[in-house]
């Protein structure tokens, strides 16, 4: 083979790897938990949610919390992704019924996720 057919061969088996990567990312499913089963050991594993929002606050960044029957958690979505999750943070107001996947993290002691969907009802 030529450098030139490696090189493009390489170019082909790169893109066709990133295009599955994006596939699969896309098509990952969260696992729906109740909220009060979020424990420290679930950092970094992709859960969905669902509940009522309780509190909304929007500075640049939207934070929310959400609550069921269980309990409640923050949902901290970060200025940069707000119009890549599709959200319009006024409408993410007290009483409207949200489900969120996304991933737990913990931020000074306390769980939140980092949303990676959310559905406003």
């Amino acid at each position: 083979m030529s450098d030139r057919e490696l090189l493009i061969l390489s170019l082909l088996c790169s893109v066709l790897g990133l295009s599955l990567m994006l596939l699969a990312t896309n098509l990952r499913e969260a696992e729906r938990v109740a909220i009060e089963e979020i424990e420290p050991k679930d950092v970094g594993k992709f859960v969905a949610v669902e509940g009522n929002v309780c509190s909304s606050y929007y500075n640049k960044h939207l934070f929310f919390e959400i609550k069921d029957e269980t309990g409640k958690i923050k949902v901290v979505v970060f200025e940069n992704s707000i119009n890549d999750l599709g959200i319009e943070p006024k409408s993410v107001e007290k009483g409207r019924e949200v489900r969120v996947e996304g991933f737990v993290k913990r931020y000074r002691g306390e769980m939140e996720i980092i949303p990676e969907r959310v559905w406003i009802k």
